[in-house]
């Protein structure tokens, strides 16, 4: 899993504002099978994996890492939103939102 640049300063932005660490985890659910979440953490988990930005770290479970392998998570901005991003090359297909994708 890939987190770029902007995505690792938002996170440490973030990180100053919120209590703990911010995690990446893939639920099942959504209109797709798969749904992408985002969440503030206050503790890791004993399967948990710590993902070292350079600038702060992220949690993400072992199973939902299994499907981020070849992931690239992102901070994205635009004229009428901006958000974290994660673009998942192995996705059959995704929702028209974005948010849930199948394997």
């Amino acid at each position: 899993m890939q987190i770029t640049d902007k995505a690792a300063k938002k996170f440490a932005e973030l990180q100053k504002t919120q209590q703990g660490w911010p995690r990446i985890e893939i639920a099942a659910g959504g209109c797709n099978g798969f749904s992408k979440q985002f969440s503030w953490s206050l503790t890791a988990a004993a399967d948990d994996l710590v993902i070292d930005t350079g600038m702060g770290q992220v949690l993400v479970d072992s199973a939902s890492y299994e499907l981020l392998n070849h992931a690239v998570v992102d901070w994205h901005t635009d004229i009428t939103s901006s958000g974290f991003v994660i673009d998942i090359p192995q996705a059959a297909s995704t929702c028209g939102c974005g948010s849930s994708f199948s394997l």
